[in-house]
C-alpha cells in the first residue's frame, strides 16, 4: 500500500510539472503572437473615419471621452508597415524592453517626436555621444529605448514614433491605418460615436474555433501535450485498480462493507494524488517562467477535481462487481 501511494505521489507530481511546461509554453506562444503583431492584444479594433482628418484630432477625441482609459493607440503607416505613430492613454500596454525606456505622457506632448526601436535596428543608430539616434527621412529622432524578447518576432523591426503636437497637426489619417488597443472590450456603437467613423471592428474577432488564426489553430502543440495528460492521468487511475484488486479483496474480508471500502480507497487516491499535483505544480513554477497564471491555475484544480472523479466511478464499479465469501 506504501509503495502504491508513493507511486501516485510521483506520478501526479510528473502530470502537473508537465502541465507548467505546456502553460509555460502557451505564455510564450501568447507573447511571440503579441509581438509580432505590433505588441496589440486581441482586444484590438480597427477604426476607419468617415474624413480624412488631421491625427491629432484624433487624440484630442480620445482625450475627451471618459470611457476610453488605459489605451495604447497605432496610427501605422500605409507606406511603411514597419512604422507606426504611437500614442497612448492612461496606463497603456508596454512591450518588453531590452534597454530605456518606453514612452511616457510627457512624450506625446513635446514639440518635437521621440523614438522606441526594435532591437534589429539597435546597430543602426547614430551615437555621436550618450544619446542615440534614429535617421528616418530628413530628420534625426531621439530614441529613447529598444525593444525587443528573446524570443525573435517582428517586433524586432518596428519603429514607434511618438509625434508631438505640431507633428501630429501635420499628419492625415488617410495616411495610416488606426488601431486602438485597452487590452478589454469596448462597445463599437460607442467607438463609432466617439471618433465619428465609418466603421469599426475588432481586427482578431473569430467566427469558428478551430479556424486560421483562433486559440486552437495557433496552440495546437500545446493543446496536444494537455490531451496527452489527461490521457496519462486515466491510464494511472486504471493501473491503479487493476493493481489493487488483490487489495479490494482483503479490505472487503476485513471490513464485510463495500461503502466503506470505496470511500476508503478514494480517499486515500484523493490524498496522495493532491500532494503529488501540489508539488509537482510547485516545483514546475520554480523552473519554467510564466507571465500569467490565469489559464494554468483553473487548469489544476479542474484536473485535480476529474481526476478524483473518474477514479470514485471506476473503483466504485470495481468493488461493487467483486463478490466476497466471508
Amino acid at each position: 500500500m506504501a509503495k502504491k501511494n508513493f507511486l501516485t505521489i510521483l506520478y501526479a507530481a510528473i502530470l502537473s510539472f508537465a502541465c507548467v511546461f505546456i502553460f509555460s509554453k502557451i505564455n510564450q506562444r501568447d507573447l511571440t503572437l503579441q509581438l509580432n503583431n505590433h505588441n496589440l492584444t486581441a482586444q484590438t479594433y480597427q477604426i476607419n473615419l468617415k474624413e480624412n482628418e488631421k491625427l491629432s484630432k484624433f487624440t484630442d477625441e480620445l482625450n475627451e471621452c471618459s470611457k476610453i482609459n488605459n489605451v495604447q493607440v497605432h496610427f501605422q503607416s500605409k507606406k511603411d508597415k514597419n512604422v507606426t505613430y504611437f500614442y497612448g492613454k492612461g496606463n497603456f500596454p508596454i512591450p518588453p524592453m531590452i534597454s530605456g525606456s518606453f514612452f511616457s505622457k510627457n512624450d506625446f506632448d513635446s514639440i518635437v517626436n521621440v523614438a522606441v526601436v526594435g532591437q534589429n535596428l539597435s546597430k543602426k543608430l547614430y551615437k555621436p555621444k550618450d544619446q542615440a539616434y534614429l535617421h528616418y527621412g530628413n530628420y534625426y529622432i531621439p530614441v529613447l529605448g529598444v525593444m525587443g524578447d528573446q524570443t525573435h518576432s517582428k517586433l524586432d523591426n518596428q519603429i514607434f514614433i511618438a509625434g508631438g503636437k505640431e507633428i501630429m497637426e501635420n499628419l492625415m489619417s488617410n495616411d495610416f491605418l488606426i488601431k486602438i488597443d485597452g487590452r478589454k472590450d469596448f462597445s463599437t456603437k460607442m467607438l463609432k460615436k466617439t471618433f465619428n467613423a465609418a466603421s469599426v471592428k475588432k481586427i482578431n474577432k473569430q467566427n469558428t474555433f478551430v479556424q486560421s488564426g483562433s486559440w486552437v489553430s495557433n496552440h495546437f502543440v500545446q493543446l496536444m501535450g494537455l490531451v496527452l495528460i489527461i490521457f496519462a492521468m486515466l491510464a494511472a487511475i486504471i493501473l491503479w485498480t487493476v493493481a489493487g484488486n488483490k487489495d479490494y479483496r482483503e479490505e472487503l474480508f476485513s471490513l464485510r462493507d463495500k461503502k466503506r471500502v470505496i470511500f476508503n480507497e478514494w480517499r486515500s487516491f484523493t490524498i496522495y494524488n493532491g500532494i503529488g499535483i501540489i508539488i509537482g505544480t510547485l516545483l514546475g513554477t520554480m523552473i519554467f517562467t510564466l507571465s500569467t497564471y490565469i489559464q494554468l491555475i483553473p487548469f489544476i484544480v479542474i484536473f485535480y477535481l476529474m481526476s478524483s472523479l473518474i477514479f470514485y466511478i471506476i473503483v466504485r464499479k470495481k468493488i461493487s462487481k467483486l463478490n466476497i465469501k466471508y
